[in-house]
């Protein structure tokens, strides 16, 4: 894996070997992460980013690249939490740019909330399988976990979109192959 832009670009960072007990590991596409930064791109400069079910916290480390200020990368499993700490120290992004929250989302998310932590972006790429989009985007919203304009990047299964409660917080939705990353932003769905 490699970093896409900005940077870091072209800088190679680590994964997991595969093995049986990480076939849940289904990192974000090269293609994927160079599309969705594109679009972010001109937006990155100094914005706070929050990468969950980080993995290998490529998407973190691209935001990082791209010039987001601060990332939180969210994983529940410690092997990848060391792994994001490894690729980090590896490219030299200095500690106070970054957070690493090592368990469960739904925990993660109440603490960042209690903080009172605000994101630009979060981007979420959870298990396809595990059905959390719901869950996932009720949190975000009722916690408030977002500035005003920020959105919420979703990566999901083109053959299983989510579909949000409230149409009118879908911004966009670009299809990659089997993939489909959809953009919501709470403010549009506000009466």
């Amino acid at each position: 894996m490699r970093v896409v832009g900005g940077k870091y670009r072209g800088r190679r960072i680590k994964s997991m070997p595969k093995r049986a007990d990480t076939k849940l590991l289904r990192p974000t596409t090269e293609r994927v992460k160079e599309s969705v930064f594109s679009i972010l791109n001109n937006y990155l400069e100094g914005v706070k980013f929050l990468d969950l079910f980080a993995g290998t916290g490529a998407v973190g480390i691209e935001a990082l690249s791209r010039g987001a200020s601060k990332v939180v990368f969210v994983e529940n499993d410690r092997r990848f939490c060391n792994l994001i700490r490894e690729n980090l120290c590896s490219l030299r992004v200095p500690p106070e740019r970054y957070e690493i929250i090592c368990g469960d989302y739904t925990e993660a998310l109440k603490r960042l909330a209690k903080r009172g932590e605000k994101f630009d972006f979060i981007y979420a790429d959870p298990p396809y399988e595990k059905g959390y989009y719901t869950r996932i985007v009720n949190m975000v919203k009722n916690l408030g976990l977002l500035d005003e304009d920020g959105l919420l990047i979703l990566e999901e299964p083109k053959k299983n979109p989510f579909i949000p409660d409230d149409e009118r917080w879908l911004v966009e939705k670009r299809h990659y192959g089997t993939t489909t990353v959809s953009f919501l932003n709470f403010s549009e769905g506000e009466e």
